[in-house]
């Protein structure tokens, strides 16, 4: 996982599988940058995602649950077909606003 800040947004990057092992260790690394309460916005980019199962739309909800207590927002973006399957099968798309990679929009 890479991550980048810009201002009062948190864009972090996965790649590979997200699998239960990815999640554990992710998600702690990114409790602790959402620790910077000025993050109102988290952007997780799905692009290099080549597998993602259970453990992952666990870590995307958990994850939302933080920003939404604070006020803020999450977004997804570069969801290849096999990962907004997923998404749309748990619903996260009704909760997780989608944009486009390259504008970030």
């Amino acid at each position: 996982m890479k991550s980048k800040k810009e201002e009062d947004r948190l864009i972090v990057y996965f790649s590979g599988e997200i699998d239960h092992c990815y999640a554990e260790k992710t998600r702690s690394e990114m409790e602790h940058l959402l620790d910077d309460r000025k993050i109102r916005l988290l952007t997780m980019d799905f692009t290099h995602v080549s597998f993602m199962d259970s453990s992952g739309v666990g870590m995307i909800i958990g994850r939302y649950k933080t920003m939404l207590e604070r006020g803020g927002r999450v977004c997804a973006q570069g969801l290849q077909p096999h990962v907004m399957r997923l998404f749309r099968m748990a619903g996260l798309h009704r909760i997780i606003e989608l944009e486009d990679a390259e504008d970030g929009k």
